[in-house]
């Protein structure tokens, strides 16, 4: 039975609390929707946080033509709920995430099975995959819906090389199917890969932060709490504090830079080869790829250099440096580059799909920087 547009306004916010609080979604990445009528649902609108989001921000859309009105624009990904909405008259309530098994696992390009009768009585009897599309277009909408309409019993689906679609009669049926999606995608990785493989440390332990202010930085973590003027002569700096110190006079627009070294992304750089995406997220946030300066923190010339055009360079055998205009973008670098990272390892683990395409993966992270970088300065 539908919500009332009341009680599913609440409920989208409810739900974004929730999955940021759960890491099954982070910042503005992903949407939510509640069926309202056999005609409406309300969703998320575009680019804005999931902690500060309010029932009056969330948007009524039409399921047959996804118009609205009014001023706030709903998620870019509205059509893909329309159609769920359209393909599953008993779905109420849908989350398209981007939680990070889910979209490792879902790299193989095939549906997952034999997970289990208990996960089945959520999930279904598979996870299909649906064939790849750029977000937010009309060619990602018709490959989900397919999936959707091939699948009747499934209730969530993976959508290679971006995320995943999770359906439910309620609220709490929405939410439970991604828990327990994400649940059997890391036991599938574990399988495939060994019981080592998924944990990490993203926030607080094994980062070195700095974050600009004028004309010096303080830098933190480690051991680490200095301040420090960009006029300092290198001599006088560690080799840390002079490879940010670099950047920050090389590259005016930075104002917050994280030095990551989690297992995963010091495994990747290990390799000392350039990153190529395989999550459209990391080509929009991160960059076309990423590549790797040799001697780690030794050369910051080349470091800067090869952080031109990008928001995150690999360093050699010692993980990356994510950069931002602040300190939400440089940690949405840093979240991106791990989930990458791990991607880029589990391909390793198995038989899995490539990277995405360079010009997909040029024209995303375009429009990510001129369309939704410049609609977050307005909000």
């Amino acid at each position: 039975m539908a919500y009332t547009e009341k009680e599913a306004r609440l409920l989208v916010v409810q739900a974004g609390l929730k999955l940021v609080e759960s890491g099954l979604i982070a910042r503005t990445w992903g949407n939510i929707s509640a069926r309202i009528s056999n005609t409406q649902f309300v969703v998320t609108p575009s680019g804005r946080a999931y902690e500060t989001l309010t029932p009056e921000e969330i948007v009524v859309v039409n399921v047959a033509d996804c118009s609205y009105s009014g001023s706030i624009k709903p998620s870019s990904e509205k059509g893909v709920h329309a159609d769920a909405y359209r393909l599953r008259p008993n779905v109420d309530f849908v989350i398209h995430t981007h939680q990070t098994a889910a979209t490792v696992a879902g790299l193989t390009g095939t549906a997952l099975t034999g997970y289990g009768p208990e996960a089945e009585k959520l999930l279904g009897p598979c996870i299909p995959c649906a064939a790849y599309g750029i977000s937010s277009t009309k060619k990602l909408r018709k490959n989900v819906a397919a999936a959707v309409a091939a699948n009747p019993e499934s209730s969530a689906v993976f959508m290679i090389h971006h995320g995943a679609l999770c359906m439910g009669k309620t609220f709490e049926e929405a939410f439970a199917v991604s828990a327990a999606l994400e649940d059997v995608c890391s036991k599938k990785i574990e399988t495939d890969c060994g019981s080592n493989f998924m944990p990490d440390t993203v926030n607080g332990e094994g980062i070195v932060e700095s974050c600009r202010t004028g004309d010096t930085f303080r830098l933190t973590g480690e051991g680490a709490d200095r301040e420090y003027s960009l006029d300092t002569r290198p001599s006088d700096l560690s080799p840390e504090a002079a490879v940010h110190a670099a950047v920050y006079r090389n590259c005016s627009d930075i104002t917050c830079i994280i030095h990551a070294f989690s297992p995963h992304i010091k495994a990747v750089s290990a390799e000392g080869r350039t990153l190529q995406p395989r999550i459209d997220d990391f080509a929009q946030i991160a960059g076309v790829n990423v590549k790797c300066a040799r001697n780690g923190m030794q050369n910051p010339a080349e470091i800067v250099k090869k952080l031109k055009g990008r928001n995150a360079v690999l360093l050699e055998k010692d993980g990356a440096l994510c950069t931002g205009k602040d300190t939400g973008d440089a940690e949405a670098v840093h979240l991106i580059l791990q989930k990458s990272c791990k991607a880029e390892l589990y391909a390793s683990c198995i038989s899995c799909s490539g990277a995405l395409n360079p010009v997909d993966a040029f024209l995303q992270r375009m429009v990510y920087i001129k369309k939704y970088s410049r609609q977050k300065k307005t909000l």
